[in-house]
């Protein structure tokens, strides 16, 4: 059979008559339908065309509201990270406005720059200050920019490494001052009344003027002696005339010595803390009277020890 004969031969099976019959099982007359197998096939042929088109397209629309609506959430998220770094931004400018406070206290390097500028807060309203909800209603959502926020997160953390580092520098100002007040000679060796003050005085013994480097502070026998800062015990024995004697050095600035004491409870070498007991107050030496002969160094030159002392009478 030749190529042409078959052409004609399907053609002719195309054209053959179909005969669709609907038949109701009521009194209702059976209805038919003929259809040549060519409009058949074209129907059919179109109606799956037409449903896998439509499929297609409501596919990509429904990728498309998917997208759309991953995207709003996305976006609020994003505002809802962006609130949380506003009030870590307020934490950090109260903690910041503290730390300046804290500083001008303890008048550290930065008070002339607290005091030309102030205690200004920190910031002003960022493009996200609004709920994610009031942004969402108003539909004002997609003017948040992930950019900004970005953006603004990196200053947090720039703002956090401040305070961190802020923080480090007045806990170290502390410790230093601190570790200045332990060994700066500042409270009273003993409880008493001043008998003998510093400078040029009479003496009883040797019936002439001289000066005299201490101040000397009378009690009873036996009257603790505390030491007045803490301190390496640089000696602790007998001298002439000064009887007893305990002498501190205290850092690299501040030596304390305590004369005519009845007796030392401390050792050369030993360390000491203020306000610590280190001896009994006597009358050892060339001494008319039980005191304690309290005399204070400076960079290894005495001073007047009342200077350190007139804050803490007893």
């Amino acid at each position: 059979m030749t190529f042409m004969k078959k052409i004609k031969k399907l053609l002719r099976e195309l054209r053959s008559k179909v005969t669709i019959v609907f038949i109701h099982h009521g009194k209702v007359k059976p209805l038919k339908f003929n259809f040549s197998v060519l409009f058949l096939f074209v129907f059919l042929a179109g109606w799956t065309g037409m449903t896998l088109w439509a499929g297609f397209i409501s596919g990509k629309h429904i990728d498309y509201l998917t997208v759309k609506a991953d995207n709003k959430i996305m976006k609020v998220r994003m505002l809802f990270f962006a609130e949380q770094i506003k009030k870590s931004r307020d934490m950090l400018a109260q903690v910041k406005q503290n730390d300046d406070h804290i500083r001008s206290l303890l008048a550290m390097d930065s008070k002339r720059i607290i005091i030309e500028n102030g205690f200004g807060a920190a910031g002003g309203p960022t493009p996200v200050e609004s709920s994610a909800l009031s942004m969402l209603l108003s539909g004002k959502i997609d003017d948040v920019s992930y950019q900004e926020i970005s953006k603004q997160s990196i200053e947090l953390l720039e703002e956090y490494k401040a305070s961190i580092k802020s923080y480090s520098e007045v806990i170290n100002h502390i410790s230093a001052q601190r570790e200045l007040f332990r060994c700066t000679p500042s409270i009273w060796p003993c409880k008493g009344i001043i008998s003998s003050p510093y400078g040029v005085r009479f003496h009883p013994l040797h019936r002439t003027n001289f000066f005299h480097r201490a101040i000397d502070i009378a009690n009873k026998r036996n009257t603790p002696i505390v030491a007045t800062a803490d301190g390496v015990v640089v000696f602790s024995g007998w001298m002439s005339g000064y009887g007893n004697v305990i002498s501190i050095e205290h850092g690299k600035k501040y030596r304390t010595i305590y004369a005519h004491l009845e007796k030392s409870l401390v050792k050369k070498g030993e360390f000491v803390e203020k306000g610590q007991e280190i001896g009994k107050m006597g009358s050892s030496g060339r001494s008319t009277g039980p005191h304690v002969h309290y005399e204070l160094h400076l960079n290894n030159r005495p001073i007047n020890p009342m200077k350190y002392l007139s804050s803490y009478i007893n």
